[in-house]
């Protein structure tokens, strides 16, 4: 084949992006996925016969020039085994071949080069990216559900739900955008993991579990400057607040455009990022959250909290528990587990405990979590505990001494949830991280935990450490009146009720503070102290109103008010009751004010009105949308006096025909999340209709 040489080649886009499921990704790339054949055609500067074999080659493309050696070399082939890489000739013309390329389905993902072998040497004729492939029984990433496949790979919209669980807030997940798989295989080239072996770190792309794992720890900023930098301190002055964030797109445009952390984001950013990031790259993800999550620092599966007696956090314990954390959930089979712990594995990047040297998690499967099994592979004890956690409660009195005041077995992991398939509605996933609470078999597989971590000599010690003291005399429940808004007075109720026929005379400390929702922040609103006298059995009521005028300087962007009460009866320990009291945002409206038709102009209206008695300044609307903006649009409001009605109208020309979402945020002094979105369809326009999908 003396002369030979490739002039053109035809990546037949159209077919190729549609065979594979890839075809909203916005890029002239061709972009597939492994374990299925992918059609070129070339074409050569002389006639090609029948029975010449054709000898290619296909090398990984990576920022280090070490994982060159990562090649495959085969030639075309009647009867090319669909296991392995290879070639099948199906169409000859004079001077062009369509060839059909194979990979197999535990290709190592990322940036492919395609040459030709001929006796000038090797040639390089095309590029492609190469993915996991849910749609493939051969792949570990595979998904039988289609509707399934629609929503945790194909899906760009999400809901993710933070501490009001009936209103979640929209997410743009934007996977298929301009730019964000580059992104996503800058940042596997961005890893320690990478830095610190490029040949053995890239051979393991071809393992969900490792892209995973490396991909928790470069979300972050902890480890080699990753994505976003977290911040819970409630001052956000220099970056942004995290509330603020509609979607993932801007925050990874901006670190692949300066290397640096995104400022700032906390657990929902970092879910909503890396799902973007994974379904980017064929893994399918969802984002979950699971209520009242605790964090064990000791890993000891109990969180110890300590209160002084007026109900005052004291800083004795490294323990915590969120009201609320997120995570996130890659499908794939785990061959170094087995079957049985195979399916939905949970990974985080939102740092809080070292693993392997790194801020990282996971992945660690879900099923393993629900069977105490602490021994599996990776980080399962901490998974655990976030979601079954035992709480015990301590009282330090004002010598110093410390008084157990309660365990709870059933507090952590009140509730475990998802968005639904298909739907705008929650999917309770409680159940499949642990057996119900108060069940044998829930403390059965948390007992088994237990001792699987610390053994024998360590039960018999934490037995009697954490074992429940007996029934209290003297109830007490905190309750709030209504749901309150922000700007409203709350009215909060402690009740005591007398579980004995003897009269009781009670004295009660109630504080309230305006928190972070891991509580690593807390401001203090009140502390008020009462003496209740209880007849026998009898309960009563003891009356407390928080002023706007109280919180309004301490509330943070959480918009949370963590209220607790400790109460004691002569004689007898002191017990602790706490309340978490979200406020809700006032509500904003989208509306369309016309049809939406591809690459023309849409408009539509937000309207607001201030519902405080006080202006609020420095209003700022963003909005976003995947297939609607390709960037985020930002309005200035300035400022609103009290009880003003603003109306703002967003024009943008959508790019992308079918049903999208928009999504808006309004920031200001006094709220930095009131949030919308609006469905839309986008109609295509007759002419221009097979342009829209590229």
């Amino acid at each position: 084949m003396a002369g030979f040489k490739v002039l053109s080649a035809d990546l037949q886009l159209d077919a190729n992006k549609s065979a594979h499921n890839t075809s909203a990704y916005i890029s002239r790339e061709l972009i597939v996925r492994r374990a299925k054949a992918f059609g070129i055609g070339l074409n050569f500067n002389t006639s090609v016969n029948a029975e010449d074999r054709l000898q290619f080659t296909a090398g990984l493309i990576t920022s280090s020039a070490s994982v060159s050696l990562l090649e495959f070399n085969f030639s075309d082939s009647r009867y090319p085994a669909i296991n392995s890489w290879g070639a099948q000739r199906v169409a000859t013309g004079r001077n062009s071949v369509t060839v059909n390329f194979f990979t197999p389905p535990d290709a190592v993902i990322g940036r492919y080069f395609l040459s030709l072998l001929t006796s000038e040497g090797r040639t390089r004729f095309a590029s492609f990216v190469l993915l996991f492939n849910p749609w493939a029984q051969a792949d570990v990433v595979y998904l039988s559900d289609d509707a399934e496949r629609q929503e945790y790979v194909l899906s760009e919209f999400g809901l993710i739900y933070l501490a009001s669980n009936p209103n979640p807030i929209a997410w743009n997940f934007g996977q298929f955008q301009e730019n964000i798989l580059n992104v996503s295989l800058a940042l596997l080239d961005s890893t320690s993991s990478f830095r610190s072996n490029a040949a053995e770190d890239v051979r393991k792309r071809n393992n969900p579990v490792h892209v995973c794992r490396v991909l928790s720890s470069i979300l972050n900023s902890m480890n080699n400057n990753g994505v976003i930098e977290g911040n819970w301190s409630g001052e956000y002055f220099d970056g942004t607040d995290p509330y603020v964030w509609n979607g993932s797109t801007e925050i990874l445009r901006s670190w692949y455009g300066q290397r640096q952390p995104v400022k700032y984001g906390q657990c929902w950013v970092f879910a909503g990022t890396s799902c973007t990031v994974s379904r980017s790259l064929g893994l399918p993800c969802r984002v979950i959250t699971n209520y009242q999550s605790a964090h064990d620092t000791d890993h000891n599966l109990s969180i110890e909290q300590y209160f002084n007696t007026r109900g005052e956090a004291v800083p004795r314990s490294e323990d915590s528990i969120w009201n609320f954390h997120c995570w996130n959930e890659s499908w794939f089979l785990r061959l170094d587990l087995g079957d049985f712990y195979s399916g939905w594995q949970v990974w985080d990047s939102t740092p809080q405990e070292k693993s392997d040297g790194l801020y990282q998690l996971g992945p660690t499967s879900q099923r393993a979590v629900k069977e105490g099994e602490v021994d599996l592979l990776f980080d399962t004890p901490f998974v655990l505990a976030e979601v079954d956690a035992d709480v015990i409660i301590y009282i330090v009195q004002d010598d110093g001494t410390v008084t157990k005041a309660g365990k709870r077995e059933n507090d952590v992991g009140q509730l475990i949830c998802t968005k639904a398939v298909g739907q705008k509605a929650m999917n309770d996933v409680t159940l499949e991280y642990k057996y119900k609470d108060g069940s044998s078999k829930e403390r059965e597989t948390y007992e088994k935990a237990r001792s699987k971590i610390r053994g024998s000599e360590f039960e018999a010690m934490s037995r009697a450490l954490v074992s429940s003291p007996p029934p209290p005399e003297v109830t007490g429940t905190i309750t709030v009146a209504g749901t309150p808004t922000v700007g409203d007075d709350i009215n909060v109720t402690l009740t005591l009720k007398n579980m004995t026929s003897d009269n009781k005379t009670v004295t009660v400390n109630l504080s309230a503070a305006a928190i972070v929702y891991n509580h690593a922040v807390r401001k203090p609103i009140l502390s008020n102290s009462a003496a209740v006298q209880l007849g026998p059995n009898e309960a009563k009521g003891v009356p407390v109103q928080i002023k706007y005028s109280q919180y309004e300087k301490q509330l943070t962007s959480d918009k949370m008010i963590y209220v607790t009460a400790v109460y004691k009866v002569e004689g007898k320990p002191e017990k602790f009751v706490e309340a978490n009291i979200v406020l809700l945002n006032p509500t904003l409206q989208v509306k369309a004010l016309k049809t939406a038709i591809f690459d023309s102009p849409m408009v539509v209206e937000v309207t607001f009105k201030n519902p405080l008695s006080t202006p609020i300044t420095g209003c700022v609307l963003k909005v976003e949308g995947s297939g609607l903006t390709k960037d985020v649009i930002e309005k200035n409001m300035g400022q609103l006096e009290p009880g003003q009605k603003t109306s703002v109208k967003v024009e943008f020309i959508p790019y992308m025909v079918g049903d999208k979402e928009l999504l808006v945020n309004l920031a200001c002094d006094k709220f930095k999340d009131i949030k919308g979105h609006l469905s839309i369809k986008v109609q295509s326009s007759s002419s221009r209709l097979r342009a829209c999908c590229f």
